[in-house]
């Protein structure tokens, strides 16, 4: 029996593994870290939709700006074009003289609109327009973090399992950096399933579910491989054509490959072997010369009959129906005396 166990040079050394360790460490904690940045203060109300679905754009503060805030963050933008607008009147009107009571009420009225909006950022510093984020594109990136965070887990637990057993082999380590990745994406395919019409009790994104989404964001990023296969039979179920043809057969058409013996013996019972595909399907019919037979032996490869060609016969004639009497294939089998 050949030796299965791993070659001396196939393996990592102590620093390898040392490093990939903390590489370990260091991705999930970064996954960690990202995930309570992003993490929303509160769900908005559901009644205000996507339009009250806006939060501070800040790491660690991700607060949902309300009404009021919301107020103040229009009469700030206001303010802004005024400023934009005395500015721009400043700089480009050649009728303005530099010592003019017109450039002097300009110059006054500028500045009380700056005074205005520095007394607005002092009631919340946190309103700004170049500083928001909209829900729907933290869920994403929470999404993909949980997915990301969950694959860590999962990568940790089988990369220490075989540094263990002593079995890891150096040609997985490209399968290690890009499974995280590809978990985090596969979160997001899920998401948007998910919010095509599950776990979604309302709309816009204040009806989304956000425990549910990132325990199943997670549960994807662990088990990866069964993620997809689900994706596969929803695909399927959503996707798959149905044909209610009549005459048609289930799965692949039925081939026939070879028909032993050939030829025939006339006069003697011959135990006719037949080879092929789908030779089982449900409603198949089998005759040999008008005389239906049944089959001896009968699977999806291989039919087994008993058959006597009549004495004095050339040929026997073997057809293959389906339940509504249409042919789907005849062979011609020589007969010898």
């Amino acid at each position: 029996m050949a030796d299965t166990t791993p070659t001396t040079n196939n393996q990592i050394n102590f620093w390898g593994k040392l490093s990939a360790g903390l590489l370990l460490i260091f991705f999930t904690a970064a996954a960690i870290y990202m995930l309570m940045a992003y993490w929303p203060n509160k769900m908005p109300p559901i009644k205000d939709g996507d339009d009250g679905a806006w939060y501070t754009n800040t790491c660690f503060k991700v607060t949902l700006i309300d009404k009021a805030d919301t107020a103040l963050l229009q009469k700030s933008k206001m303010i802004q074009g005024n400023i934009d607008s005395v500015q721009n009147r400043i700089k480009t009107d050649s009728t303005l003289k530099k010592d003019s009571a017109l450039l002097k009420k300009l110059t006054d009225s500028l500045n009380n609109l700056k005074a205005s909006k520095e007394n607005i950022a002092k009631i919340n510093p946190a309103i700004d327009e170049d500083k928001k984020i909209h829900l729907n594109t933290i869920l994403l990136i929470l999404v993909a973090l949980m997915g990301f965070l969950g694959n860590m887990v999962h990568i940790a637990s089988s990369f220490t399992s075989y540094v263990g057993n002593g079995t890891f082999l150096r040609n997985w380590v490209l399968w290690y950096f890009v499974k995280p990745f590809t978990a985090a994406g596969l979160a997001i395919i899920i998401y948007f399933i998910i919010r095509a019409g599950f776990l979604s009790y309302g709309a816009g994104a204040g009806g989304i579910s956000l425990y549910g989404i990132m325990a199943l964001s997670a549960l994807a990023g662990l088990f990866t491989d069964s993620a997809t296969l689900k994706l596969k039979e929803v695909f399927e179920v959503i996707f798959k054509p149905r044909d209610d043809r009549s005459g048609k057969l289930q799965g692949d058409a039925l081939t026939i490959s070879t028909i032993s013996p050939d030829p025939l013996i006339a006069g003697t019972e011959n135990t006719v072997v037949i080879t092929g595909k789908n030779l089982n399907a449900a409603g198949l019919k089998i005759t040999i010369d008008g005389n239906a037979v049944t089959p001896v032996t009968n699977t999806s490869e291989k039919l087994e009959i008993k058959y006597s060609p009549a004495a004095g016969a050339a040929k026997a004639v073997l057809v293959f129906a389906d339940k509504s009497g249409n042919v789907l294939s005849n062979k011609e089998v020589t007969v010898k005396p």
